[in-house]
């Protein structure tokens, strides 16, 4: 692993594990109907809003860990780090608790208990993972980090049989196993190896950082999940089913990005932290647009490819082709969100806050107007039609605003 750069070896395996796990669920859409494929979807709404539940921890972590690193206070990162272990064990056994109520209480039929069980460990390891991945921030703890998303994707591909011979069943199994799996390696190769404390002062530190990032990311980020409130509501479980392979092309145009965001973050806080230079962020931010410029545009050939391949690999999602498409686009546009970042950097939250409160309007009224104006017939084309102009506008804002933001001279 040392032959190459860290940030190209952890690229490389962050796209390897994304891609892992496009495939898993690509196989899924195979075999399984929109029908129950809606059904864990509906399932999983909640998860976003219920990130928020931890006032903003891991966003505060994850940006004060670089910036005192930067500083070369390594102590001040152990005690954020070993405060931040003890909230997070708590939340978890919260989390695992009100899993078990719900599925005994509420869930009917093996199935939907299933569900329910999975998605609660999906939300209880989201916790941990989130926490976990904060603290990977040297060189040598993203190395460990790229073997943990090396044997995760392994374990995933060694799991899709499950889904060939149960279906939705096996299909649940994977994803509770891979989870678990995917949450020990974390805790295996963490980097600090530390007791839990918890520190009041330090918590309130990370809180008061960290609560206002996870606001405005939230603000930004949940109008995404306007769009499937709108299906569920006004359609059926089975159209959301349908947008499947759309949200399979939104993932697909997310990878690198995420993989980006992992180390552009870090490092560009750490270097903020050394040098102090607004100006040099916005170098890099024209830097990493022309990199995500020539690889969104080579992805677009895709849309060549979207229909042959819905109609001859998955036949179930016939329908979905037009939305596909549209997916595309809005993936395209989607890739620039790695530069979000920035304002958390430079804790610019009242410009984060103007660009979070714009796409939330925007996607909150764009589709549901396109929608409500439609004769119903390609409700689903609509609603993704009034997504795609709802993204390109609020990513212009943002871009705007980043230029603000790194362009503030020093008094």
């Amino acid at each position: 692993m040392m032959k190459f750069g860290i940030g190209t070896v952890f690229t490389i395996s962050s796209l390897f594990k994304t891609f892992s796990g496009m495939a898993i669920s690509l196989f899924a859409l195979s075999i399984i109907g929109p029908e129950k494929i809606g059904l864990w979807h509906a399932a999983l709404i909640l998860k976003p809003y219920l990130g928020f539940a931890q006032l903003g921890l891991t966003e505060g972590l994850g940006r004060e860990l670089p910036f005192y690193m930067g500083k070369n206070r390594g102590a001040k990162v152990k005690r954020y780090v070993a405060n931040a272990q003890i909230v997070t064990l708590m939340y978890t056994l919260v989390s695992i608790l009100l899993t078990l109520l719900l599925t005994f209480l509420v869930a009917e039929g093996i199935e939907e208990k299933m569900v329910f069980v999975t998605a609660g460990v999906f939300i209880s390891t989201m916790f941990v993972d989130n926490y976990l991945s904060s603290t990977y921030r040297s060189t040598s703890s993203f190395q460990d980090l790229s073997r943990v998303y090396i044997y995760s994707a392994i374990i995933g591909l060694l799991l899709i049989p499950l889904i060939y011979y149960y279906d939705f069943r096996g299909y649940m199994w994977l994803l509770l196993v891979h989870s678990l799996i995917s949450t020990i390696l974390l805790v295996y190769f963490r980097p600090f190896k530390l007791k839990s404390k918890f520190d009041k002062l330090i918590y309130m530190a990370t809180v008061k950082t960290g609560f206002p990032m996870l606001a405005l990311n939230f603000l930004r980020s949940i109008p995404e999940t306007y769009p499937k409130i709108l299906i569920i509501f006004f359609i059926s479980t089975t159209a959301l089913g349908l947008t499947a392979p759309a949200n399979a092309a939104l993932m697909a145009f997310g990878v690198l990005p995420a993989a980006l965001a992992k180390y552009f973050y870090p490092t560009i806080t750490y270097q903020y932290g050394k040098d102090g230079n607004r100006y040099n962020l916005w170098l890099k931010i024209k830097q990493i647009s022309g990199y995500l410029l020539l690889l969104g545009l080579a992805g677009l050939i895709s849309l060549t490819i979207i229909p042959y391949a819905i109609e001859n690999f998955f036949p179930k999602y016939a329908e979905a082709v037009y939305i596909t498409m549209l997916a595309v686009g809005i993936g395209f546009l989607r890739m620039y969100s790695i530069l979000y970042n920035v304002f958390n950097t430079l804790k610019s939250y009242r410009a984060q806050f103007k660009v979070s409160m714009t796409r939330n309007i925007l996607y909150l009224i764009i589709p549901s107007v396109m929608y409500f104006m439609d004769s119903k017939e390609d409700s689903l084309v609509m609603i993704f039609s009034g997504l795609l102009i709802a993204e390109f506008i609020s990513t212009l804002v943002m871009i705007y605003f980043l230029y603000q933001v790194t362009h503030i001279k020093k008094s």
